[in-house]
């Protein structure tokens, strides 16, 4: 029984932070295998996802039929999005010595064209303050850039009438900082009408999608791995509130349940428990915490309304 009862509390631990409890795992840097993997899936898969999410743009341009060039302005701005947010953690892990993966990109067809970038930590992380910056230094620029996108982009989007229940088609639900960007660009939209997001703001939409994600303190995640600095196991208690918004949001928005499938299966993989005794300074302490004001401007309870 109490075998059972040790491996439930394991498998919660790694659900909400992410680590293996209670067993560390040497650093593995020294006397690993240094070979470097062959980039060729990699770059493969980055064309797959470029060439997806061209013909997402191009589709929602309505001239697929005609040039793909259409798509270029969201599927650019996308993986440009997408590629300053996990280069961020690839070069952050390279600072403090830690192996990892390129970036794997996956393309998929949807409304998005792609279902982000995995990079995988190949090596021990040595402390907390190494944690905190591989946590931080992929949505923070990810977040920088898909500001500049969705200011840029919303100052070109149109104010339209909404199509007709039936006529097919969806809205893109607004954070509060979207709206807060709306409001400030175009003031008030009369009832009955609705802003078309141009490329760019679209792709800077997704991006605060693929970020406000990303920092959610939940397993694997980088808003698990900077709370994670900030608090230590502290962090548990977020993890789990965190995990069970997300059941309840699912009753309002059944897209949730993807996610928390993820969570529950995909992101289970465990990294090495982080030494205490590393504490970080009052400035990257700062970062942090603004990291997570950041998920609660980007987040969005229905992402999608389909009408």
């Amino acid at each position: 029984m109490s075998s059972i009862k040790n491996f439930f509390i394991r498998y919660l631990v790694r659900l909400n932070t992410g680590l293996r409890a209670p067993a560390r795992i040497p650093d593995t840097m020294h006397g690993a295998d240094e070979s470097r993997e062959s980039p060729v899936v990699n770059a493969l898969l980055f064309i797959a996802t470029f060439v997806s999410t061209t013909i997402v743009g191009a589709t929602a341009a309505g001239s697929f039929a005609g040039v793909l060039i259409s798509g270029l302005p969201y599927s650019i701005t996308l993986m440009t999005i997408l590629l300053a947010h996990e280069f961020g953690h690839f070069f952050a892990a390279r600072a403090f010595r830690v192996r990892s993966t390129l970036p794997y990109f996956i393309p998929f067809p949807s409304l998005v064209g792609t279902m982000g970038a995995v990079i995988k930590t190949k090596s021990a992380i040595p402390h907390r303050r190494a944690l905190f910056y591989i946590g931080v230094m992929g949505p923070l620029p990810g977040f920088i850039l898909s500001l500049a996108a969705v200011i840029a982009g919303i100052y070109l989007s149109e104010i339209k009438p909404l199509p007709t229940v039936g006529e097919g088609g969806f809205i893109l639900g607004d954070s509060f900082l979207v709206a807060i960007i709306i409001k400030l660009i175009h003031g008030t939209i009369p009832a009955g009408f609705d802003i078309f997001l141009s490329p760019y703001a679209k792709a800077g939409w997704f991006g605060f999608l693929i970020t406000s994600l990303n920092l959610m303190p939940i397993g694997q995640l980088d808003g698990s791995h900077i709370l994670y600095a900030l608090i230590g196991r502290n962090q548990l208690f977020f993890g789990w509130i965190s995990f069970a918004g997300l059941i309840v949001l699912s009753f309002i928005w059944p897209g949730w349940i993807v996610w928390i499938i993820m969570t529950l299966i995909l992101l289970m993989v465990g990294h090495p428990d982080i030494p205490e005794g590393t504490e970080l300074s009052g400035v990257e302490k700062t970062i942090g915490w603004i990291c997570m004001i950041i998920f609660v401007l980007t987040f969005v309870p229905v992402p999608i309304d389909f009408i």
